[in-house]
């Protein structure tokens, strides 16, 4: 039986639930396509990774063995940081061992795993301090997260999905294009999934293409989320179990049958319209309290909600269609920078590092996106600029790989300028950062990989963005470094 006594308690609730807080039709829809909108990237996502053997394949971890390019559009605002291994996680059999290899010292890896409404639950690696050995992951509805090893275990520790479906992001740092196939070949074969052997009645029917994909409501969004609701909802409880009465209310008040896996629009109810009102919900997450400022123009997610979401169902729709699967605050910080022009081909930008190096316990770059947030092509196939690129200070000793202090505050400058129009002074060089040719609209995303407090609480002074006419000269004063 896939409706276990879960699916009943919620059922038993939910009706009380109605009873006492009426909802419409409409405004249940409006919710539940809210709280369903990741299951529509978490499908085509898992999607493109089970498949691309030409055979479904769930639980098996699929190794990249080349950074992003801009040719990678499955995923938007991938990082050129890493390498990335993943994986779509089917726990309905029963559970997986994890298993890591020893690192080399220095090296930044983040082994995170979602649930299918992508909340980043747990975290091994660097900053957990996790230590080679088998991990095991395993579904349980409510109290999910990580678990240390106990003394009687064969396990270092334990991921616990609060989904019977989910999918893993591993990360690993490279440096340059010669540390890639030390990756590739050194330390991505030693990070493997394997399944267990069953040890209890499946909780849930397999992840299958049928699930994912049957009778997708091809160019319908909303119907398709409302769709997947359907299918999935009932061995994919809300993460905070606590919620799953109101949840449970609301998807039924919406017209889906958790049941009988159908969904059956009310009478009356405009799904077009609904979806709209969802659409402009999600969007005003950057002008609400879930999002914070950082300092100048530079804001994110609240750390208390960042990749693990909790209740915060708008802020976790927002995320999966800007950012998906996003790392947990403790992993990662995501500053954004909303670039609101373009740049005509006699602009560009520079951007100033005014409180010198960024405090980070891993490592941090910025990646330049297009409009669609997607990488930009350029004749130097450089996507990103941070603390392991060639870049120099204005008298030309290096920021990072030289003499330079790791706290130093001597500030350093990027160049943002169009694809089609190359830095002229050579000093410039290995500072420059394409935007796209043309002058066509882009953005950019810092990334602070183990991020400290003073990234946080306003000690840091964030980058500045100074418009100014192409190719200027490189500056020439500051502060010097401590």
């Amino acid at each position: 039986m896939w409706f276990s006594f879960l699916s009943l308690i919620l059922f038993t609730t939910s009706a009380l639930a109605q009873f006492k807080r009426p909802i419409s039709a409409q405004n249940a829809t409006v919710s539940s396509l809210i709280y369903g909108l990741p299951l529509s990237i978490y499908a085509p996502t898992a999607n493109s990774i089970a498949n691309q053997t030409g055979v479904w394949m769930t639980n098996t971890l699929f190794h990249a063995t080349a950074l992003e390019d801009p040719s990678s559009h499955s995923v938007v605002l991938f990082n050129v940081d890493t390498l990335y291994s993943r994986a779509v996680l089917d726990l309905s059999h029963g559970d997986l061992i994890a298993t890591m290899p020893a690192m080399d010292p220095g090296r930044f890896v983040v082994w995170p795993f979602y649930d299918i409404f992508g909340n980043d639950v747990c975290n091994f690696g660097t900053v957990t301090n996790s230590t080679a050995g088998k991990y095991r992951v395993t579904y349980r509805a409510g109290n999910p997260g990580c678990e240390a090893a106990r003394g009687d275990s064969e396990y270092a520790g334990t991921a616990y999905l609060p989904t019977a479906y989910g999918i893993t992001f591993l990360r690993i740092e490279v440096g340059n294009a010669s540390d890639v196939a030390h990756v590739v070949t050194e330390i991505q074969p030693g990070f493997t999934l394997a399944s267990l052997p069953p040890h209890h009645a499946p909780s849930a029917p397999p992840l299958t293409p049928e699930l994912l994909n049957s009778d997708p409501a091809s160019g319908n969004t909303p119907l398709y989320i409302m769709q997947l609701l359907a299918r999935l909802a009932a061995f994919s409880p809300p993460e905070v179990l606590s919620d799953a009465p109101t949840i449970d209310a609301t998807l039924a008040a919406a017209g889906v049958h958790v049941a009988a896996q159908r969904y059956i629009p009310p009478a009356g109810v405009d799904l077009s319209r609904a979806f709209a009102a969802a659409q402009a919900a999600y969007a005003a997450i950057p002008t609400s309290p879930a999002w914070i400022t950082l300092g100048g123009a530079w804001s994110t997610l609240a750390p208390a909600v960042a990749g693990d979401f909790g209740t915060a169902y708008t802020a976790r729709a927002y995320i999966a269609v800007n950012a998906y699967l996003l790392l947990s605050a403790d992993q990662a910080v995501y500053p954004f920078f909303a670039v609101t022009e373009t740049l005509s081909s006699n602009e560009t930008y520079v951007l100033e590092f005014g409180g010198g190096k960024p405090r980070v316990t891993g490592f941090w770059s910025l990646t330049v996106y297009d409009a669609a947030g997607f990488l930009v092509p350029n004749p130097v196939d450089r996507y990103a600029l941070g603390d392991r690129s060639n870049m120099t200070y204005p008298d030309g000793t290096r920021v990072y790989g030289g003499t330079s202090p790791a706290n130093s505050t001597e500030p350093f400058y990027m160049l943002l300028q169009a694809a089609d129009n190359p830095p002229t002074a050579a000093e410039w060089a290995p500072n420059w950062l394409p935007t796209p040719a043309g002058g066509a609209a882009f953005r950019f995303v810092l990334r602070w990989f183990g991020p400290t407090a003073a990234l946080l609480d306003g000690t840091y002074t964030y980058p500045t963005l100074t418009a100014v006419a192409a190719n200027p000269p490189l500056p020439r004063t500051g502060p010097s470094s401590e």
